[in-house]
């Protein structure tokens, strides 16, 4: 198990060390690189950081043995990561990426973005910070210029007043009639073992089930956990802050879920891809991913009109916006008082063809067992409005 700890005066050697090494392995030294050189400023500019109030340096260890360096700097507008070295040894065993992965619960906690260059001359950096879901913002002479913002612009869309009316108990998605089918299946798909829920959300279907199974979580927006922590305890259901596609949870788990269309939430394929995989990582051999997720309406759209209603009562209207070329939806649901004002929430999605999950779910190593229409094991039909489909690790 790794652990960072801060650096000191008699970490200075090891931390030049590790960094030439690291780089060495890249094969990114100059033809002529001056060793000795490079080794007098780099620990010279080492002591200045270690002194340097405005940046926290770290040695990474493993097992209790020094095995990285690891540099944050830490403002009111960002955190950066500005640099991360491991040493060869201990690379490909997750430590780089569940670093990043503390690093964006910190952005994510505080409400801002987090910020790293990375050479572009070091292409294996790149794919992790692709992967984890960077975006280049810009370019500084030799170096691209990356930012995560998904923290910030999940905590903007699913904010403390969504939040707080998100919970309707004992009506619509959370009436009993809809969760005790839910918790009923998953109990008996988790066979015995643990469950971990992605976008745990407020706890909606992870406070009943958790009465039955071990239930952990994953969740990006703090106020929607926050709300859950009204209900039940991390003591209860552990939920780490933090993206779905690439935050990691202690531990083997039975089953992985995802409920109520939640894997739309994820804008792009590849981050959906990412999602499968980031199950399997979770998942014990043989171990179960179920996803419920609505079939995309495009059938009731007439030619030219990107719309359809999915709700018209006379206190809630829900409109669905189509991009087709993208496989964008944007839900607006308006929702109506007694005055003359009506409150807009809007929910963006990546809407996915059945055939197109199992694809997904195909690539991440699992293989369909079932697709139903609901939770009771309605037959899935072509007219079937939704799906809940359940793909299987296979055994290694």
């Amino acid at each position: 198990m790794y652990r960072i700890r801060e650096a000191s005066l008699a970490d200075v050697e090891f931390l030049v060390d590790v960094t030439l090494t690291a780089t060495r392995a890249q094969g990114r030294l100059a033809p002529d690189f001056d060793e000795p050189a490079w080794r007098q400023g780099f620990a010279d500019w080492t002591r200045e950081s270690i002194d340097d109030p405005a940046t926290d340096l770290y040695v990474v260890e493993l097992d209790d043995r020094p095995a990285g360096r690891l540099r944050v700097s830490r403002t009111p507008e960002a955190v950066e990561l500005n640099g991360i070295q491991l040493h060869p040894d201990v690379q490909n065993r997750g430590i780089g990426t569940a670093i990043i992965n503390a690093l964006q619960s910190e952005a994510t906690r505080r409400g801002v973005p987090l910020q790293l260059t990375v050479e572009r001359d070091n292409p294996d950096a790149r794919r992790l910070y692709d992967r984890l879901g960077f975006s280049k913002t810009g370019e500084a002479g030799a170096e691209d210029v990356l930012q995560w913002t998904k923290g910030v612009e999940q905590n903007r869309l699913w904010n403390t007043d969504v939040a707080t009316r998100y919970d309707t108990p004992g009506a619509g998605m959370f009436a009993a009639d809809v969760l005790r089918p839910t918790v009923d299946r998953l109990t008996e798909l988790a066979a015995g073992g643990r469950a971990l829920e992605f976008a745990i959300g407020t706890g909606r279907v992870a406070v009943p089930l958790s009465e039955q199974v071990p239930v952990s979580g994953i969740e990006l927006s703090t106020a929607m956990l926050e709300q859950l922590r009204t209900k039940a305890d991390e003591n209860t259901i552990p939920v780490a802050i933090g993206d779905m596609t690439s935050t990691r949870v202690p531990g083997e788990f039975t089953l992985v879920y995802l409920v109520f269309n939640t894997i739309g939430n994820l804008l792009t394929q590849e981050e959906q891809v990412a999602c499968f995989r980031n199950a399997a990582r979770h998942l014990s051999p043989g171990g179960r991913f179920v996803i419920e997720l609505g079939v995309p309406e495009l059938r009731r759209l007439p030619p030219g009109v990107p719309a359809t209603v999915g709700v018209a009562d006379p206190d809630y209207i829900l409109l669905d916006t189509y991009d087709v070329l993208r496989q964008h939806l944007v839900s607006y649901h308006f929702h109506f008082t007694d005055g003359t004002e009506a409150r807009l929430d809007r929910t963006p999605q990546r809407y996915i063809w059945p055939a197109e999950l199992d694809l997904m779910a195909q690539l991440a190593g699992f293989t369909r067992e079932s697709r139903h229409a609901d939770w009771s094991g309605s037959p899935f039909t072509a007219d079937s409005p939704s799906h809940v489909s359940v793909y299987r690790l296979t055994d290694a």
